[in-house]
């Protein structure tokens, strides 16, 4: 075995690793091919995000109308029930409940106004108008 027994200066060290250098940068096939799987394995994590933020917003989306069409439902409930409040058999059942009953002709009274004279016509008068 050969023996470099010759004392490398330090600035010629340097020079010597500088000049090496882009030994190591220079690319063969072995480091295309791990620069190449790299690449792939980062596009197939983005792509795996994405797919998991997709998943997660169609779940929510699917909860949110699963409410929507929950609220639609109670809301066709409420306007039955409200239109069942309203009708009218309803409400004379409920009054003779309570102990009203239907009013009698003879109960009746009508008011008879007498008839107002028509509205006299007036000019308006501009707010800044001296009234004198």
């Amino acid at each position: 075995m050969a023996v470099n027994s010759r004392r490398i200066s330090s600035i010629e060290g340097a020079r010597a690793r500088r000049m090496a250098l882009p030994r190591y940068l220079r690319l063969d096939g072995a480091r295309y091919l791990l620069g190449l799987v790299i690449l792939l394995c980062l596009m197939s994590l983005i792509v795996l995000v994405q797919t998991g933020v997709v998943a997660t917003r169609g779940y929510a989306i699917s909860t949110l109308e699963a409410q929507k069409v929950n609220l639609l439902r109670e809301r066709t409930r409420l306007q039955e029930r409200q239109a069942r409040a309203q009708s009218l058999e309803r409400i004379r059942r409920r009054a003779e409940q309570i102990g009203m009953r239907p009013v009698q002709e003879q109960q009746i009274r009508y008011i008879e106004l007498p008839e107002l004279p028509a509205a006299v016509e007036t000019t308006p008068v501009p707010p800044d108008a001296d009234p004198d």
